[in-house]
């Protein structure tokens, strides 16, 4: 899935960017503290260009945090920027030292830009928002130490390579200097862009987990949603609906309390029954899926045997 990421030095024809098959925009809403001289002015109306055409998108704020204290004011820069909006990409922290304010003021340690980092995410992830973090190679190798950021989701600034050299969900693969472009964008006047892949299947992904402001969209619907308690030997029917329903599992989260066996099935819904085999004062959680993806794995309600 390819993609672009800019700020308020690029100007963007949206609609010939779209035309030329882009699939998705990291969008700069700001830098630095909460200030609202330190927005992205253009922020406002990339979101809304990407919004109207149907062009999933994703934000970043560059990052002049030198210790946590400054990250939680990024933090609130963050959230104030997203409020009411619903982004179906990521939300990133951009970790990098471009203009050499960090090394002027200070560099902080491997651990504080670890923290620094942690701190937003950490911060995003509670407020709801799918997070990540934005580094370049020798950052990386360096300045942090990812394996404590594992949980988020990490976006690796690698460009002029045929292929990333570290696992990673989002790959910012060009800029500028290495020929980087996209129909449409100019960058301070110039043609040019940062260009970006995308490994993963983000929007299915947030809206499937309710992040980002979007609500779940299951897409199995169940005729059960309270806790049913049966004896031994006494079955209970469920009834599941979704668009194929011959791709609708209902499975039980602990094995060997209960047996579910697909019994009926018409052109929307497919019919269960579920049989309690354990021991009395046992219990499980039953779940559903959809079509073998574990992203839209859902627990639908708790089966005890009375």
């Amino acid at each position: 899935m390819k993609g672009i990421d800019i700020s308020h030095h690029n100007t963007v024809d949206w609609e010939a960017a779209k035309q030329a098959g882009l699939k998705f925009a990291m969008l700069r809403c700001g830098y630095g503290s909460d200030l609202k001289e330190q927005d992205d002015r253009n922020f406002e109306a990339n979101v809304e260009a990407c919004d109207r055409l149907g062009i999933p998108w994703g934000a970043y704020l560059y990052s002049y945090a030198l210790n946590t204290a400054d990250a939680k004011s990024e933090l609130a820069h963050l959230l104030r920027l997203l409020k009411g909006k619903k982004p179906l990409f990521p939300i990133a922290i951009d970790m990098e030292d471009g203009d050499g304010y960090k090394e002027k003021h200070g560099m902080p340690s491997r651990q504080t830009l670890t923290d620094i980092i942690r701190t937003v995410c950490a911060g995003l992830q509670e407020a709801g928002y799918l997070a990540a973090y934005y580094v370049n190679k020798d950052w990386y190798n360096r300045m942090i130490y990812p394996e404590q950021l594992s949980e988020y989701v990490f976006w690796y600034a690698r460009p002029g390579v045929e292929k990333p050299d570290e696992a990673c969900a989002l790959w910012q693969n060009e800029i500028m200097s290495t020929g980087g472009e996209w129909p449409g964008v100019e960058t301070d006047g110039k043609n040019g862009s940062d260009t970006d892949i995308s490994f993963q299947d983000f929007p299915t992904l947030v809206k499937n987990k309710g992040l980002n402001g979007w609500k779940i969209e299951n897409p199995v619907s169940i005729d059960t949603t309270m806790d049913v308690h049966k004896a031994r030997g006494q079955w209970y029917g469920v009834k599941c609906s979704a668009a194929d329903p011959s791709k609708i599992e209902l499975y039980a989260g602990t094995p060997d309390i209960v047996t579910v066996i697909p019994v009926r099935r018409t052109q929307t819904e497919q019919f269960f029954l579920v049989v309690p085999i354990g021991q009395p004062g046992q219990s499980t959680g039953i779940w559903t899926r959809y079509g073998g993806e574990e992203d839209t794995a859902a627990r639908r309600f708790v089966f005890w045997i009375s």
